[in-house]
């Protein structure tokens, strides 16, 4: 009886070891479900900036579809304003005339992960920082997710000293101030004079040329923000992928150096 115990006893406790897991066998399941996590997020937040990136391309088209509006009234002309980049508070206050909620769409879904290179002082213009995310104080002042193409002159960032391209927020050479209309980009008549008396052969001079005679859908009105050297939006690489907003209406994913394309 008491040997039939101790047999009972022992087939129970055989049990119960049986019935866990060992110390080894949980490090190799937490191995294998630590392996596959690193597989598998990487492409999860790929498909989550993917997404982001196909939202902002649509924010563009309805931000475009209200300066279309806006132009209706004033001349077939696109909204003007001061530079291409932040601030832009009459661009969104004339944009929120034609669509109420189209304030919403001037901040792309990821602008935090923008945020952290607009707000980086080392990419150029070095020193200088900006803000790209919706908060109720950057939609006061005007700050958006995006860059607007009619504009009157470069940036120049505070302090900057105009005699110095490294102090403007865009390269005056290929980001020509302009305004757009229905039939392509407007110059100064004082910049056109200046520019046409340029030699042949001289970048500004070829830049102006292609913007004057660019087609509508090769016409910048709208973009994502970038700096120059920091990595484009929608973590893709610099220089790897970039939406732009052109005058035909339509969004497309540009690759390669902003200025090379820029029309």
């Amino acid at each position: 009886m008491i040997q039939a115990r101790q047999h009972s006893g022992r087939d129970n406790e055989a049990a119960r070891r049986r019935a866990g897991f060992s110390l080894i066998e949980l490090l190799v399941v937490i191995g294998i479900i630590a392996l596959l996590s690193g597989l598998i997020v990487p492409y999860l937040l790929k498909a989550k900036h993917l997404a982001g990136e196909k939202v902002c391309a649509s924010n563009m088209r309805s931000a475009n579809m209200a300066m279309r509006l806006y132009g209706e009234e004033y001349g077939e002309r696109y909204p003007l304003e001061a530079t291409e980049h932040n601030p832009h508070p009459a661009l969104v206050r004339t944009l929120e005339k034609y669509n109420s909620g189209i304030v919403d769409a001037m901040y792309c879904p990821q602008a935090s992960y923008l945020e952290t290179f607009a707000g980086d002082p080392n990419y150029t213009p070095k020193g200088d920082t900006d803000s790209v995310i919706d908060t109720p104080a950057n939609r006061a002042a005007g700050r958006i997710s995006y860059v607007y193409w009619s504009f009157e002159a470069n940036k120049l960032k505070p302090g900057g000293d105009p005699s110095q391209k490294k102090d403007y927020w865009r390269n005056f050479t290929y980001f020509l101030p302009r305004q757009l209309n229905f039939e392509g980009p407007r110059f100064a008549p004082g910049f056109i004079a200046a520019v046409e008396a340029r030699p042949p052969g001289d970048p500004q001079r070829m830049q102006y040329e292609a913007c004057r005679s660019g087609p509508a859908q090769e016409t910048w009105v709208i973009s994502d923000f970038f700096r120059q050297g920091a990595p484009f939006p929608h973590a893709r690489e610099h220089a790897r992928g970039l939406n732009v907003g052109y005058l035909d209406g339509h969004v497309d994913l540009l690759f390669g150096r902003p200025r090379d394309s820029y029309r």
